[in-house]
């Protein structure tokens, strides 16, 4: 009787069935864990991570401060250092630590990345004015806020700049939003209405219909276009002389100053 039942039931097909949502549900398991992986991997590259600020001494070298974002650690023997050319004391541990560091800066240093040794690097920091900037060119810049300045003039130094520097940014991404509004409206629309005038006119002139009459009339349409344009030209002209009224000084780890423009200046922050 069991063994009837048993066959019945392999018989309906419902193995089958529970086979398949076995399947199905394995399937879908490892999808949401596959996302998951690459979520938790990918989204932390976009994630901003701690600045570090640490003094770098090289043995035999000046010493310099280093500041950056630690991107990532590895064990590397110390022989492979060593034959790289770094002056690595032979005794030691077998494996030594090199740090990958994004140091940013690029208008003012030759590389946006920078290996170090681990080992050398002394007294790691996380000061509270090191600031960051992320900005629209030359990627981040970190470093410390000096003044702000609108029309080349300083407006706020020390610890009212920092207040005046978040001000200013917001004010600036409203500024950008005008300006996106008008070249991507206003503008685009007198493209539009330009390129099908030439099409009508490139239509009436392959029917043989383009006289007198219908080119004082595109003439008329195209000068209305040009003035709308010059107004628009006018006030793009004003809006980018808004934009590019403030901005900063920064002194980077190592006493360099430079002047950045607020409006090239995505976002800045401190730890």
């Amino acid at each position: 009787m069991k063994q009837t039942s048993l066959k019945r039931w392999f018989n309906s097909g419902a193995p089958g069935v529970w086979l398949s949502a076995g399947a199905v549900s394995i399937a879908v398991i490892m999808t949401i864990g596959l996302l998951a992986v690459i979520a938790v991997r990918g989204l932390g590259h976009f994630w901003p991570a701690d600045v570090i600020s640490a003094q770098y001494d090289v043995p035999g070298q000046e010493s310099h401060v280093l500041v950056g974002e630690l991107v990532q650690s590895e064990q590397v023997p110390r022989a492979r250092l060593k034959a790289a050319g770094l002056p690595v004391p032979d005794r030691g541990p077998e494996f030594m630590t090199r740090d990958l560091f994004k140091v940013g800066n690029r208008d003012i240093s030759p590389s946006d990345f920078n290996w170090v040794i681990g080992e050398w690097l002394k007294d790691p920091r996380k000061p509270a004015e090191l600031m960051t900037l992320e900005r629209r060119e030359w990627g981040n810049f970190y470093g410390y806020l000096v003044n702000v300045k609108e029309d080349g003039k300083v407006v706020a130094q020390g610890e009212a700049a920092w207040p005046q520097l978040q001000a200013r940014i917001e004010r600036v991404q409203g500024i950008s939003d005008q300006l996106d509004d008008l070249e991507k409206g206003e503008i685009g629309a007198i493209n539009h209405g330009i390129e099908r005038l030439r099409l009508r006119a490139r239509k009436l002139e392959l029917n043989g219909e383009l006289d007198a009459a219908a080119q004082a009339d595109m003439a008329t349409e195209r000068a209305e276009y040009d003035a709308r344009y010059k107004d628009v030209e006018s006030r793009l002209g004003a809006l980018h002389a808004e934009y590019n009224r403030d901005s900063l000084t920064a002194r980077d780890a190592n006493g360099k100053e430079i002047e950045i423009s607020i409006g090239k200046v995505v976002h800045a922050y401190q730890p």
